[in-house]
């Protein structure tokens, strides 16, 4: 079920345009930002809606937060933060999205205003569903997605990974293979392999697994 903690003292690793979006989110619902971690230099000592940027990602530990939730779009990097350090992970859920109460959200998610869910959908740990997102009934969304402004019809499914870009959908009962990528208004009326890159209406393949590597 959903770990959401009120109104706790809590961390966000990253201090990019996404990082916005999750300080805003944490703050809508309650949480107490407490700061940023970030392994850019030179954005060490500034703020974001007046919460200082404290320094590298390294520096955060159990000790400093009551949780943490990372604040980084690119999947990859996200995966190895989430497997590297030993934080009390959060979920959290915009309070004008709509989450049906029985779909279990993975630790570290984060489900941003105007997002959907709907009934007996299952989402993983470290999902981003941005801004407009929707994942219609019976959907799987595995660990570390993204979807962006983007539509999981009834009873389609993205593995690990996967990056659904702006306007992107998957028509019902289709399959996107782990660390694929369908691009910018693409439409999977098939199942995209694994490790893909996907594009246009109906989405083809102009990448395959071993060359998108």
């Amino acid at each position: 079920m959903k770990e959401i903690i009120d109104k706790q003292r809590i961390a966000v690793i990253g201090a990019g345009g996404h990082a916005k979006v999750v300080a805003s989110t944490l703050m809508a619902v309650g949480h107490k930002v407490i700061g940023f971690y970030d392994d850019d230099p030179q954005k060490w000592g500034e703020s974001i809606f007046g919460v200082p940027i404290i320094g590298p990602i390294s520096d955060l530990n159990r000790a400093n937060c009551d949780g943490a939730i990372i604040g980084l779009g690119d999947n990859h990097v996200r995966k190895q933060v989430a497997t590297t350090m030993d934080l009390n992970w959060i979920t959290v859920i915009h309070p004008f999205a709509w989450v049906h109460p029985e779909v279990p959200l993975g630790a570290g998610t984060i489900v941003c205003a105007g997002a959907i869910v709907q009934p007996s959908a299952i989402i993983g740990a470290h999902v981003i569903l941005n801004t407009k997102a929707s994942v219609d009934h019976d959907c799987i969304v595995g660990d570390y997605v993204h979807i962006a402004v983007a539509h999981l019809a009834g009873g389609a499914s993205v593995d690990e990974g996967v990056f659904l870009a702006l306007g992107s959908t998957v028509l019902p009962g289709l399959n996107v293979g782990a660390w694929a990528h369908l691009g910018a208004g693409a439409v999977a009326t098939k199942n995209i392999p694994a490790g893909c890159i996907a594009v246009g209406s109906p989405a083809r393949t102009i990448k395959s697994a071993v060359e998108a590597a």
